[in-house]
């Protein structure tokens, strides 16, 4: 085999690694300096320079490797591209340590996966969240730039393309998000248009020429270009509906853009061990009716479910769920009248969606409380289309409303900072104490971004991938015990998010590598409250209840 070889670039030139190109490259030495950020790394607010980025939508942050090895970066999304076929992002992603670094699965979803199918899109005024395509399944092996042998030199731009399915012509611009600690990069606008990336090279030989050539020393502020995988005809990728979970004192909403689940509590429905309906219970179903006639699908059934909490035989408890379920079927069909189909069923104790005990084998009453509920679900009506002035159609979205935001390099003022300790014990030494600053919240489309940043403050390194933040009432998200809640309704926003192959997965962002004293930005999507409310109070479970946060 014949070794590769590299020429010097100017710096901010484009180096474009091709296999044709190999023979032309001469010996090359240059890198970096020591310590902080690499010599010419462009700020994140970067000139589009001869590149012909849009770089100005760019922020730095925190990646791990197997939550052992972290390392700052930079990512910059230079674009999203639609056409027939699929949908292209391009990204840029520069390392910003004195020292290289190993590529492996930084951007990825899993330790053997070194693609960058961390990478998502979100529609957020669709309600949809759009996965890359990988190989077979949703564990797969993500088509598009990879980074198995590649090292990252400091200070040198990376270019990668993910391939996603194509967006719907209705979506204009929409929400990258990433891996890391960079966190959420908000419209991004979708132009038209074909991208056509360097491919792997398909000979054994030529590819190892392929990572000879990218991992020859390059000059700081050099790009190179990562050679991509077109993924096949049968690729495998997931569009996933966002959920959002909205919680009143006698009713739990959780909406999609394809079907409402409204859970009442039973126990405003009933009293206790009974199945007759109450007088609060028939105003309640009334609203709820209501509801379904102005939003349900009449050609598709209506579900109606009961469950109870874990006291009790289990026997006695599928026939008390049954029997509640029942009746309220009965109420819906005398308040909307015929026309309507409805499947009806009892489950018992055994769907919980709480934590019916507290870490230390404590009883927990809010989560009891949670499981008691009769659970009515519906779809929505269909997408609807219209036809513009040109002819061409578009289709109303049903999902998250609203208008995307703009991109937000920078989060504002701090409008307020607490200690407090993590609220369940996840680590030997027990609680550990964090330092939480809060900045303004935004809208995105039918959505509010929470944004704040956490610093560790226990003097020790902690492992990122214990959940510091449970809430045994509101279990899975990595900030479970925080949630949104107006102030004028004392209704409660808790964290979005999306269910594939059986598992959910939570529209925030997750922190990585947690270093003594060093903040680091997160976020939580949360459906949007009411257009009127210009703040908020932000419940941040162990740090209390943080009022009038502005809502920008």
């Amino acid at each position: 085999m014949s070794k590769s070889k590299s020429n010097m670039m100017t710096v901010g030139q484009r180096l474009v690694l091709t296999v044709g190109l190999l023979a032309a490259m001469t010996a090359c030495t240059g890198r970096t300096g020591t310590g902080g950020t690499p010599a010419d790394v462009p700020a994140s607010s970067g000139g589009t320079g001869s590149v012909g980025r849009a770089s100005n939508i760019a922020r730095d942050g925190i990646f791990d490797v197997s939550r052992t090895n972290e390392a700052e970066f930079r990512v910059q999304v230079d674009g999203v591209s639609r056409d027939p076929k699929r949908t292209v992002l391009r990204v840029t992603v520069t390392n910003l340590e004195a020292t290289e670094q190993l590529g492996i699965d930084r951007f990825g979803d899993s330790s053997s996966d070194y693609s960058f199918v961390g990478f998502k899109l979100l529609d957020p005024v669709g309600g949809k969240l759009y996965h890359a395509y990988r190989l077979d399944n949703v564990y797969g092996l993500g088509f598009g730039s990879r980074l198995n042998e590649v090292k990252l030199q400091p200070g040198v731009h990376y270019s990668a393309v993910v391939y996603f399915p194509s967006l719907p012509r209705s979506v204009t611009a929409v929400t990258v998000l990433s891996p890391g600690t960079t966190g959420e990069f908000t419209g991004v606008p979708v132009t038209e248009g074909s991208h056509t990336a360097t491919p792997v090279a398909e000979d054994a030989r030529a590819r190892v020429q392929q990572i000879l050539a990218i991992n020859s020393p390059h000059p700081p502020g050099a790009t190179v270009e990562l050679p991509a995988v077109e993924p096949p005809a049968d690729a495998f990728s997931v569009v996933a509906d966002v959920s959002g979970l909205v919680v009143g004192p006698e009713r739990e909403t959780l909406s999609s853009s394809v079907q409402n689940s409204v859970a009442l509590r039973s126990d405003i429905l009933f009293d206790f061990g009974e199945a007759t309906l109450t007088g609060k219970a028939k105003t309640l179903l009334a609203e709820t009716a209501r509801e379904i006639a102005g939003g349900a699908d009449p050609a598709r059934p209506i579900t109606v479910i009961g469950h109870t909490d874990g006291i009790g035989s289990p026997a006695d408890n599928q026939k008390l769920s049954e029997r509640r379920a029942q009746a309220v079927e009965a109420q819906l069909r005398a308040e909307l009248g015929g026309g309507w189909r409805f499947t009806v069923s009892g489950k018992g104790k055994s769907q919980p969606v709480a934590e019916e005990r507290r870490p230390d084998g404590s009883d927990n009453p809010e989560g009891r409380a949670r499981n008691r509920r009769v659970e009515i679900t519906y779809p929505r009506k269909p997408a609807t289309a219209t036809a513009g002035p040109d002819g061409a159609t578009t289709t109303q979205a049903t999902g998250g409303g609203g208008t995307p935001a703009a991109f937000r390099a920078d989060d504002g003022t701090v409008v307020a900072e607490r200690d407090g300790a993590s609220d369940s014990q996840t680590d030997s030494a027990g609680p550990v104490k964090f330092h939480l600053r809060v900045y303004p919240f935004y809208r995105d489309g039918g959505y509010l971004v929470a944004v704040f940043d956490l610093a560790n403050l226990s003097g020790t390194k902690l492992d990122p991938g214990l959940n510091y933040f449970r809430s045994p009432a509101y279990p899975g998200p990595a900030y479970a015990s925080f949630a949104v809640t107006d102030p004028a309704t004392g209704t409660a926003y808790r964290a979005a998010f999306v269910t594939v192959d059986n598992v959910k997965s939570y529209l925030d962002g997750q922190l990585h590598g947690w270093q003594t004293g060093q903040p680091q930005r997160a976020y939580m999507y949360v459906p949007a409250p009411p257009a009127g409310a210009q703040s908020v109070t932000f419940d941040a479970g162990p740090f209390g209840k943080i009022e009038n946060v502005p809502v920008r």
